[in-house]
């Protein structure tokens, strides 16, 4: 795929959790903190694309788990492709034993892939696959070193989904090296959206135009936002006309403050009395 960044989403994962706090507390000592923490995760990962399998393409493979936590700390867990609980420290040894010898709660955990993954599935997926979010792209350099000239160039792409986008550098119209190019990880926002920054190690040169594409099932087309390099010239004068434009406050100032004086010194003159005018 060349120097192309590619993030995929290719499990999709919704979960279930519940929380005990437990607090005891007496006159003499300070109270006792106990956090027990049960995550369900849901994974579903395609069979294929379905090319020569016919028109509909095979269910996800799907895979249940259920984690238990005792002070943040995972002790055993329950496998749908195991079928049953397994310690993850010492700590579950003796639980996952028992829970392994209770038949009726190990078929009931071996169901959940089908009421609670599926189930679950088939109602969020066509609402997640139908989403179209359009992503932000921005261009950053964020340092410059005058001694090799070499510029890190950001293409920032902020609050899209879904999660599969492709992003490349361009520098004059050609695809730059991927030996330049880095990707951050996908980052998820929270509301469900993602954000990654592709970043450019480039050396800008008087005349070139750098761009980052972007591809995105939310756009129609590829996105291109362009990016050049100032020359030495026009960054001379970028900064002359600031320092003219606090120069000229620096100057002003003083004058301003005496006009309001005398104007205000005006105003406190009293007016003789009209009578004393005839």
């Amino acid at each position: 795929m060349g120097s192309s960044r590619r993030a995929l989403g290719g499990f999709l994962v919704a979960g279930m959790m519940g929380m005990v706090v437990l607090t005891a507390e007496s006159a003499a000592e300070p109270p006792v903190h106990i956090l027990y923490q049960v995550i369900g995760e849901c994974y579903f990962q395609s069979n294929g694309s379905g090319a020569g399998s016919g028109p509909t393409p095979p269910p996800p493979r799907v895979r249940f788990l259920q984690r238990h936590f005792y002070d943040r700390q995972e002790f055993v867990r329950f496998d749908s492709d195991r079928g049953e609980f397994e310690a993850v420290t010492p700590l579950g040894e003796p639980i996952a034993r028992y829970w392994n010898s209770q038949k009726e709660r190990l078929e009931r955990k071996r169901s959940e892939v089908d009421y609670f993954c599926r189930h679950n599935y088939g109602i969020l997926e066509p609402l997640a696959r139908e989403r179209r979010v359009q992503p932000k792209v921005k261009i950053a350099p964020s340092s410059y070193d005058s001694s090799s000239h070499h510029t890190l160039l950001i293409c920032n792409v902020d609050g899209f989904w879904p999660s599969q986008i492709e992003i490349k550098w361009f520098r004059n119209g050609k695809e730059e090296d991927e030996a330049r190019v880095f990707t951050t990880d996908l980052i998820r926002n929270g509301d469900w959206t993602f954000q990654m920054a592709v970043m450019l190690e480039a050396q800008p040169e008087r005349g070139d135009v750098y761009a980052c594409q972007v591809e995105h099932a939310s756009f129609p087309e590829p996105v291109t936002v362009r990016w050049e390099p100032q020359s030495a010239s026009a960054r001379s004068k970028m900064w002359t006309g600031v320092a003219g434009i606090v120069l000229g406050l620096v100057f002003l100032a003083p004058g301003l403050v005496l006009y309001l004086k005398n104007k205000k010194g005006e105003r406190a003159i009293p007016q003789p009395p009209v009578a004393l005018l005839h």
